[in-house]
């Protein structure tokens, strides 16, 4: 698949917008909010030309999500923590696509029914749209609009003051996609110094930043993937149709697993297998026969219309959104996270990335401030095994930098990476006993499929510490790469190196209890190398000496006594 970048993902980064759409009396949709005030059309009313609109107020931008699902617990909690007189405030904070916006939605429909306080809802992805917002506001709660641009910030401070002052009554004020840490910096930033405080109403973030519901005072509310019941009933509302679910029942298990139970991820899913008329065994059958598959299925558009308006949505995408992001407001933690992406995905070792030698990198202070963002926005979560600290990066956010990444971006980070996992990985043995098993996953990764010279010395120390280690058939796997590699390139010539793998190919093959694969493999290379390096050459001497052992184990017990009495007095006129 080639990589680019996804058309349509530059400008205004929001998530869910909503075109303002305000639900009020709608007999077509029995789970709507029905008769709970005037429906906005889009009117200006300005001072004088006002029309009162009754109360409560209810500005909900989207309608009631028939198919929403599961994550009772977690609307319960948001209850839990709204209950009572006084002001509360909540984040719901977690991955993108992991249902912030519906779970936000659904408690606001719920408590819409149960009481009589006023619901509003803004975007909080930028400033304009958070004008738009509250520009809706004011035509419901009787404000006049700002006549001149300059009395803008008056304005806006009014909506603050109604919401604090005692004639909005109860409310409840969603804030959706408070992303832009920038916008909500304490009272001061652009965007929270018209966040209305007081003594009552509950406000509600939806955010990917910790930062955001930090810096504005929120109980947070984690929102991560689903049950795994949950992934199935969603999946079953958005796919309802197909007449065969039962005989599905598997793939669509190991699809969801696939996804990790990402409501977006299942939702986009969904809609492709829908939209096509895919049965999920042939989606799962696509999506297992390689990444590039599974990149290309998770990079289908679809769309719904509890997101942003017109705007269509890839699964990858809306996470490369949140990358743009971050690569504008913290570079560092940008770049550690470009990196990241092409390490194996689990088990990170902090050392790994703390001593990567990349900018910053080497300063505790800046390290923690970038993997902490990395960690706020939940692209990547903490493991601790014993006194270690590992990262584990999530598979769609890997899968979406892979595919998003320009191809010169790509290439760059690739070999980046490559070349930090070779600085670290353990030249001596001793070392390698100890720490490889950690660089493993990483050293596998990061040489997949490269022909970089640095990829054939980093499977060749692989090679070897698999060797020591007792694992002779992985040992094997990496010293036929090597060799494989040195004679594809030009940049290789027969040297002692070179000789050097086939002849630990050869002690891995015995090893494994193959000595006639072994005994075959050094008598090739005795032939190879006696005319090039000659009879008593370290190398050629070291090939004579395993083949002696490998005829030995075959009862080939002459010959064998043979090639040891050389071997032994070739390294006796040495010494």
């Amino acid at each position: 698949m080639d990589r680019k970048m996804q058309a349509g993902i530059s400008g205004d980064f929001s998530g869910n917008s909503g075109d303002h759409n305000v639900l009020g009396n709608n007999n077509n949709n029995l789970n709507s909010v029905t008769n709970f005030g005037q429906i906005y059309h889009g009117c200006v009313l300005r001072a004088g030309g006002r029309e009162e609109t009754s109360r409560p107020y209810r500005v909900i931008p989207y309608y009631r999500n028939t198919k929403f699902t599961g994550r009772k617990h977690l609307i319960e909690s948001i209850k839990e923590l709204s209950k009572g007189t006084g002001h509360h405030r909540i984040a719901l904070h977690g991955l993108s696509g992991s249902g912030k916006t519906q779970i936000a939605l659904e408690y606001v429909y719920q408590r819409a029914s149960e009481n009589d306080c006023g619901v509003f809802w803004v975007q909080g992805s930028g400033v304009l749209k958070f004008i738009e917002g509250f520009q809706v506001i004011a035509e419901h709660v009787r404000i006049p609009l700002p006549l001149a641009p300059t009395d803008q910030e008056q304005f806006l401070a009014s909506i603050k003051r109604w919401f604090e002052g005692p004639d909005s009554g109860d409310w409840v004020l969603v804030i959706d996609n408070a992303d832009n840490g920038e916008g909500f910096i304490g009272n001061c930033g652009p965007i929270s110094k018209f966040v209305p405080q007081g003594q009552r109403g509950t406000l509600i973030f939806t955010t990917r930043s910790l930062q955001v519901a930090s810096w504005q005072g929120c109980e947070r509310i984690d929102v991560g993937k689903m049950e795994e019941d949950e992934a199935h009933a969603l999946f079953s509302k958005r796919f309802g149709s197909w007449n065969g679910l039962g005989d599905e029942k598997e793939a669509i298990t190991m699809i969801l697993e696939s996804l990790h139970h990402i409501p977006l991820a299942i939702v986009g899913a969904a809609a492709f297998m829908t939209e096509t008329q895919t049965p999920p065994s042939t989606y799962w059958t696509i999506f297992r026969g390689s990444d590039e598959h599974a990149k290309k299925l998770l990079s289908q558009r679809f769309y719904d219309i509890h997101r942003e308006a017109d705007m269509s949505e890839t699964i990858l995408a809306t996470y490369f959104i949140t990358f743009s992001r971050i690569a504008l407001q913290t570079p560092l933690a940008a770049n550690l996270l470009h990196l990241i992406a092409f390490f194996d995905r689990q088990s990170i070792p902090e050392e790994l990335l703390s001593r990567c030698g990349l900018e910053g990198m080497d300063d505790p202070v800046e390290f923690r401030q970038a993997i902490g963002k990395l960690l706020g926005f939940s692209l990547v979560t903490t493991v601790k095994c014993e006194d270690k600290t590992f990262y584990e990066l999530h598979r769609l956010v890997q899968l979406s930098l892979q595919v998003y990444l320009p191809t010169e971006d790509f290439n760059r980070w690739t070999a980046t990476a490559l070349r930090v996992v070779s600085r670290l990985f353990p030249k001596d043995i001793s070392e390698r006993r100890y720490l490889g098993s950690a660089y493993i996953p990483h050293v596998l990764a990061v040489t997949k499929d490269s022909t970089d010279p640095i990829a054939e010395e980093l499977c060749f120390r692989l090679g070897q510490y698999f060797l020591d280690m007792g694992f002779y058939n992985n040992a094997e796997i990496q010293f036929r790469r090597c060799i494989v590699l040195r004679e594809e390139s030009k940049e290789y010539d027969e040297d002692a190196e070179g000789y050097r793998r086939v002849i630990l190919l050869g002690v891995a093959s015995a090893y494994q209890g193959k000595p006639d694969v072994a005994e075959k493999i050094f008598r090739d290379l005795l032939e190879d190398i006696e005319g090039s390096l000659g009879p008593n050459n370290p190398i050629t001497l070291e090939a004579v000496r395993y083949l002696g052992i490998v005829l030995r184990d075959r009862g080939k017990y002459n010959e064998s006594e043979a090639l040891n009495r050389r071997a032994l007095e070739a390294y006796e006129r040495v010494l």
